[in-house]
C-alpha cells in the first residue's frame, strides 16, 4: 500500500502578489463583505469609529479627576466638581459598553452571513467546473485552500480596515493630549511599538507560506485518517491489520508539519524577545524625560497619570495600526486562495442552442480526447453510428477509453478533435444541459446518496421528487422491489452517514441506481457495467429488463460480462483508445480475433466452474 509523495516543485509557491492584484482582491473582499449584510456592516463600522474617540476622552476625564482630587485635598475644589467628573467618567464607561455590545453583535452576525455567502459561492463554482477538473489533484488543493478561508478572513479584512481608521482617530486624539508632556514623549512611545509589529508581520507571511506549502500533504494525511474511520473500508482495515501502518503514515505527516512549526515558533520567539527589549528601552527613555519634568514641578498628578495610562494606549494603538496594515496584507494573501479557486474557468452548461425532441441517431466521427495537462490521447479516431432501437457495446481492457467515450457522448467532456453528431447535427452547437436531458446513465462508480430511497431515484429528475408513481415504475423496471420492504418504503433514509439510515448491499445499491436511470424518460440509455454488483439471477433479470427498455431507445453498454454484451447489435472493441474490432457478436466470433479470445476465455471460466460443482 504505497501512496505518492508530493513531488517537489521547482520553487516554493509565491507568498506575494502584485500590488494591482492586492488592490483588486481588497476591493472584491470589501464588496463581498458589504453584499453579505449591508446593515450589519454599517452598524459595525459606525460603532467602531465612535468607540475610537473614547480612549482620549477617558484619559482626559481621568486626568481632570485626579487633578481635582489633589486640589480638593487642600480644600481648593468643591465636592460637586468631583461628582460631575465622576459621573462623566461613568457615562463614558456606559457608552463604551453599549458600543462594544452593538459592535460585537454586528460582527458576529456579519461573520455568519459571510460564511454562508462564501460557502454558497464555492459550492456554486464547484458545480460549474468542467468534469475534467475533478480528475486533477490541483483542483482539490485549491478547493481545500478556498474552504479554509470561508471562516474569519473576509471579516478580518473588513474589521482591520475599519480598525485602521479607528486607530488613526485614537492615535491623533491621545497623541494630542500627550504632546503637552514634552516634544520627545510621543515619538519615543511610537517607536517602541515598531519592533513587535515588524516581527509579527515577518512571521505572519512565513506562516502563510508554510500553510500553502502543506496543502497537498495535509490532504494526504486527512485521507489516512479517513481510511481509519470509513464504514466501507473498516472490514479490510481490520482483517489485514492495516491500522498500525495507517497510523504511522498519519503520524509521519504530522511530524513533518510539527518540525516546520517548531522552526517558525522558535525563530518567532527570539524575535519577540528582541522586540520586547528594544521596546522597554524606548519606554524607559520616555519615562525618564517625564520624571525629570515632574521632579522640576512642571507636571501635575493628573499629567503623570495621563502619561502612565497613555503609554499603553499609544503602544497598543500603534501596534494595532501597523498590525492592521500587515494583517490586511496577510489576510489578502489567504483570500487569494479563495479567489484562485473562484477564478478557475467555468463551463456554462446552458450555453448554445436548446436541444428539443428525442435523439434518433448518434454518430462519432474520428473522435479523439486528451485530458488537460497530459500528453497521451485516451481516445483516437473513434467512429461509429448507432440508431434508435439499436444497442451498441464497448468492450476492452481497463483503461482502453470506454468510460471516457461515454463521458464524451453525455457531454461531460468535449472532444479534443473530431465531432459527435446527434440526428446529423453537431452536438457542440447545443447546450450540454439540454442534450443531457435526453440521456440517462448508470456509471460503474454510481452514486450512493445518503438520502431517502425515493430521493435516490428522483436524483435523475429532481423536478419530479414527489412523483411516487414514477418512482414505483422505475423500481419495477430495475427489479428493486426490496425498496417496498424497507421500514418506511420510499421515505426510508439510506446509508450509515446519518442516524436512522438503512444500509444496502452492493447489489441493492446498483439496482437503485438502475431505477434512477429508468426514472428519467430519456431517449438514450447508457449502461456502464450495469450488472457488476449483481448475482447471476439478478443479472439475468436486469438484462431482460434492459432488452425490453432498449426497443424504442438508443442503448450503449460498457461491460466486462459478455453475457450482457451479446445483446448489443454492434460491438466495438477498444485497445489503447483505438478501435481494434467492430461488428455483431456473430461477426466478431467468426473473425476469431481479440473479441473471440476474450469471450472464449470468459466462457471457459464458467465451464470450469460448472465442472467443479458437477453441473
Amino acid at each position: 500500500m504505497t501512496f505518492p509523495q508530493r513531488p517537489p516543485p521547482a520553487q516554493k509557491p509565491p507568498a506575494d502578489t502584485s500590488r494591482l492584484q492586492q488592490w483588486r482582491d481588497l476591493t472584491a473582499t470589501l464588496k463581498l463583505v458589504w453584499l453579505a449584510s449591508p446593515a450589519q456592516t454599517a452598524w459595525f463600522a459606525t460603532t467602531t469609529l465612535l468607540a475610537a474617540l473614547l480612549p482620549a476622552a477617558n484619559l482626559y476625564v481621568s486626568k481632570r479627576l485626579l487633578d481635582a482630587v489633589a486640589l480638593s485635598i487642600n480644600g481648593n475644589e468643591p465636592y460637586s466638581v468631583l461628582l460631575s467628573l465622576l459621573a462623566l467618567q461613568v457615562g463614558l464607561v456606559v457608552i463604551g459598553g453599549v458600543l462594544n455590545t452593538v459592535q460585537n453583535s454586528a460582527r458576529e452576525l456579519l461573520g455568519d452571513s459571510l460564511q454562508h455567502r462564501i460557502t454558497a459561492m464555492i459550492l456554486q463554482k464547484a458545480s460549474e467546473l468542467e468534469v475534467e477538473r475533478f480528475e486533477n489533484a490541483e483542483t482539490y488543493d485549491r478547493l481545500q485552500q478556498a474552504y479554509r478561508e470561508v471562516g474569519a478572513r473576509p471579516v478580518q479584512v473588513a474589521t482591520q480596515l475599519v480598525g485602521l481608521a479607528g486607530a488613526l482617530i485614537t492615535l491623533l486624539s491621545v497623541g494630542g493630549l500627550m504632546a503637552q508632556l514634552g516634544p520627545l514623549i510621543v515619538p519615543l512611545i511610537l517607536l517602541s511599538a515598531l519592533p513587535g509589529v515588524y516581527v509579527s508581520s515577518r512571521f505572519g507571511v512565513e506562516n502563510y507560506r508554510m500553510l500553502r506549502w502543506q496543502t497537498h500533504d495535509a490532504r494526504v494525511q486527512n485521507y489516512f485518517g479517513s481510511i481509519l474511520t470509513s464504514d466501507t473500508l473498516v472490514k479490510e482495515v481490520r482483517l489485514f491489520n492495516v491500522e498500525p501502518y495507517l497510523l504511522s503514515r498519519w503520524r509521519e505527516y504530522y511530524l513533518g508539519f510539527r518540525k516546520q512549526l517548531e522552526n517558525i515558533v522558535r525563530r518567532r520567539g527570539w524575535g519577540n524577545l528582541g522586540a520586547s527589549l528594544v521596546s522597554a528601552l524606548l519606554v524607559g527613555a520616555a519615562s525618564a524625560l517625564v520624571l525629570r519634568r515632574a521632579a522640576a514641578g512642571q507636571l501635575t498628578v493628573g499629567d503623570f497619570s495621563l502619561f502612565a495610562l497613555g503609554i499603553a494606549q499609544i503602544q497598543g494603538t500603534v501596534s494595532g495600526l501597523l498590525s492592521g496594515v500587515t494583517g490586511v496584507y496577510q489576510n489578502l494573501l489567504y483570500m487569494r486562495n479563495l479567489y484562485e479557486f473562484l477564478e478557475l474557468p467555468s463551463r456554462d452548461l446552458d450555453a448554445g442552442e436548446a436541444w428539443a425532441g428525442p435523439i434518433d441517431t448518434i454518430e462519432f466521427q474520428d473522435v479523439a480526447f486528451r485530458y488537460p495537462l497530459t500528453e497521451r490521447d485516451v481516445l483516437r479516431g473513434l467512429s461509429f453510428t448507432v440508431r434508435r432501437g439499436e444497442a451498441l457495446a464497448l468492450v476492452g481492457e481497463n483503461g482502453a477509453g470506454k468510460t471516457t467515450a461515454m463521458k464524451l457522448l453525455t457531454r461531460l467532456f468535449e472532444p479534443t478533435s473530431g465531432r459527435i453528431l446527434l440526428n446529423g447535427l453537431d452536438a457542440a452547437q447545443f447546450s450540454p444541459r439540454s442534450v443531457q436531458k435526453q440521456m440517462s446513465i448508470i456509471f460503474q462508480d454510481f452514486g450512493q446518496y445518503q438520502m431517502q430511497a425515493g430521493e435516490n431515484i428522483s436524483m435523475a429528475e429532481t423536478e419530479r421528487l414527489g412523483d411516487v408513481e414514477g418512482q414505483q415504475l422505475a423500481i419495477d423496471q430495475a427489479g428493486a422491489s426490496f425498496v417496498n420492504d424497507l421500514p418506511e418504503g420510499l421515505k426510508t433514509p439510506l446509508g450509515r452517514l446519518f442516524q436512522g439510515g438503512r444500509q444496502l448491499s452492493g447489489g441493492q445499491w446498483q439496482r437503485l441506481a438502475l431505477a434512477r436511470l429508468y426514472f428519467r424518460d430519456a431517449s438514450v440509455l447508457v449502461f456502464d457495467e450495469p450488472t457488476a454488483a449483481l448475482d447471476a439471477r439478478a443479472e439475468f433479470e436486469t438484462i431482460q429488463a434492459l432488452r425490453e427498455q432498449a426497443r424504442e431507445r438508443i442503448t450503449l453498454l460498457i461491460s466486462h460480462r459478455f453475457s450482457t454484451v451479446r445483446l448489443a447489435d454492434q460491438i466495438i472493441v477498444l485497445d489503447e483508445g483505438k478501435v481494434a474490432e467492430a461488428g455483431s457478436h456473430a461477426e466478431l466470433m467468426a473473425l476469431n480475433g481479440r473479441y473471440a479470445a476474450l469471450y472464449n476465455l470468459q466462457a471457459a471460466g464458467y465451464t470450469e466452474r460448472a465442472a467443479e460443482v458437477g453441473v
